[in-house]
């Protein structure tokens, strides 16, 4: 039995909250069962709600049918390798660490330029992987699911004086929004802020607060 692993994450992106990576192990007799359950690349299912519900249904079926692995990497540590290191350093060591739980016959990876340096006979590394290999697109799923998960259970905190933190914890004006009421009350960033992210329209509220104390 040839075994094949996916690995992918979600959160890179974002300047608040965690990136989330993931592996799903899949034999090849068990390919067509992904495919039944309509398993796909985790962005083609939207960000809305009914999106987030779809992927959240599918990462449990995942998760009870199929070995797999997932690493929550917080703001601090992906600040961490962005200013010592690189947030590639990061992703390829997590994948690596993912591949040695998780042993294959062969391992596809999303993001040919990015695993480059750990590519060998076994570890591909192809662009858009997410959208062409059932194993990837898995991971794709339990990724997202995991830090669509995480990231709203740390919106929970400031519902009730802020309201919904809106904007997936891009850098968008609903996040920027937030930011600047929560830099307004406490005098800090949030503490899920990924402060290696230079924002500019940030930097500048951070330069008249700071000229106002």
């Amino acid at each position: 039995m040839n075994y094949e692993l996916g690995i992918d994450e979600a959160g890179r992106g974002p300047i608040l909250g965690p990136l989330v990576m993931a592996g799903v192990l899949v034999p090849d007799d068990k390919k067509e069962v992904l495919l039944d359950w309509g398993v796909a690349d985790s962005k083609q299912f939207g960000s809305g709600v009914k999106g987030k519900q779809q992927r959240e249904k599918l990462a449990q079926k995942i998760k009870e049918n199929f070995q797999h692995e997932i690493f929550v990497l917080s703001s601090q540590k992906v600040d961490n390798y962005v200013e010592k290191h690189s947030l590639n350093n990061l992703e390829q060591e997590t994948a690596l660490r993912i591949i040695q739980r998780l042993p294959a016959d062969t391992v596809i990876l999303d993001g040919k330029n990015l695993f480059k340096p750990i590519v060998n006979e076994k570890i591909k590394a192809y662009n858009k992987a997410d959208q062409k290999y059932l194993c990837v697109s898995a991971a794709s799923i339990l990724a997202k699911a995991e830090r669509d998960r995480l990231f709203d259970t740390i919106c929970l905190d400031y519902i009730e004086d802020f309201g919904e933190i809106k904007g997936g914890g891009y850098a968008n004006k609903k996040t920027l929004e937030f930011v600047q009421w929560f830099l307004g009350k406490n005098g800090t960033l949030p503490p899920f802020y990924r402060k290696s992210f230079k924002w500019k329209y940030l930097l500048q509220i951070e330069r008249e607060y700071n000229s106002d104390c």
